[in-house]
């Protein structure tokens, strides 16, 4: 494959970053117009910030597969792109109509049957692989909740991804997760502390949305895996005390007249089990994660770099 083609892919993902930097406030004010908002309850005034505005990472992360499958040609990057509709869609059916528990597991399980389906495996992995598509889809929207948390750790994992990807000679994996991590800077500058906007389930998804196809669809599962130990460990923390999907049912994080957040006592997660350690403002707890992530994704990295 001519590598100037390839190279084509992160110079589209700049341009439309920067679209994203500079439609993403345009498309707050519109969502604001329309009281589609949601509170910022780690503030102490709880200000109203406009919500799914992950809208513009869908739409940015389609027009850059669909440049990269009209470039090159390769149907697992079209494949990728449908992955990444189809979560992105549930994320927004769900933003809207706020779908149950069950009404998401099911909606979500039907999404990862149909991929494998296109994907076409043997009948002894297909289980096992919607399973694997289930999870990574949806495991990006379970770690939120703090302005820049989930955006700017999964800009940290596309980084860290795309260099696993190039050391293991994964060409085409390597240039499209590379080029998510440059669409995502866009959206990141508005979305860190303090939001300005939020990226909703249409943003979360979307994110998982991409990350299952490129597993799927590239066998990439053993590179990315490592990168999620943060994610698993959350989702395992939520599972034991609050079940998968529940833990927006319970009670919120609070915070305090210091700022400092102060987390509840009915459920465990990630979060919530550092805040118990060592209470934080949100902003230091953002990059509390975003430096464990980042600890977490060169450690990877080097792992991968000794043992090939």
């Amino acid at each position: 494959m001519a590598m100037n083609i390839m190279l084509g892919i992160p110079a589209v993902a700049v341009i439309l970053s920067a679209l994203v930097y500079w439609m993403t406030p345009r498309l707050g004010e519109k969502l604001r117009s329309l009281r589609i908002v949601g509170r910022d309850v780690h503030k102490l005034k709880r200000p109203e910030v406009p919500e799914m505005g992950g809208i513009m990472i869908l739409a940015a992360l389609s027009v850059m597969l669909a440049f990269s499958y009209a470039a090159t040609g390769s149907q697992s990057i079209l494949m990728c792109l449908y992955a990444v509709a189809a979560f992105g869609i549930y994320g927004i059916l769900d933003d809207i109509l706020k779908l149950g528990k069950y009404q998401k597991l099911a909606l979500s399980t039907g999404i990862a049957a149909g991929l494998v389906l296109l994907a076409g495996p043997p009948a002894a992995l297909a289980v096992l692989l919607v399973f694997l598509t289930l999870g990574i889809g949806n495991i990006f929207n379970l770690f939120a909740g703090f302005n820049g948390l989930e955006v700017g750790c999964t800009w940290l994992i596309s980084l860290f991804f795309s260099a696993i990807c190039f050391l293991t000679g994964n060409i085409i994996p390597f240039y499209l997760s590379f080029g998510f991590f440059l669409v995502l800077v866009g959206f990141l500058v508005h979305n860190k502390y303090p939001a300005r906007i939020f990226p909703g389930n249409v943003g979360t998804m979307t994110m998982g949305g991409f990350f299952a196809g490129i597993c799927l669809y590239f066998g990439t599962y053993s590179l990315l895996i490592p990168l999620l130990f943060l994610h698993i460990a959350d989702v395992a923390l939520k599972a034991a005390s609050a079940g998968y999907f529940s833990s927006s049912e319970k009670t919120p994080t609070r915070v305090n007249g210091y700022n400092i957040l102060v987390p509840g006592d009915d459920y465990l997660s990630l979060t919530r089990l550092v805040l118990r350690l060592r209470p934080m403002t949100e902003r230091q707890l953002v990059y509390f994660f975003w430096g464990l992530f980042s600890v977490v994704g060169f450690a990877t990295v080097f792992a991968t770099g000794v043992l090939l």
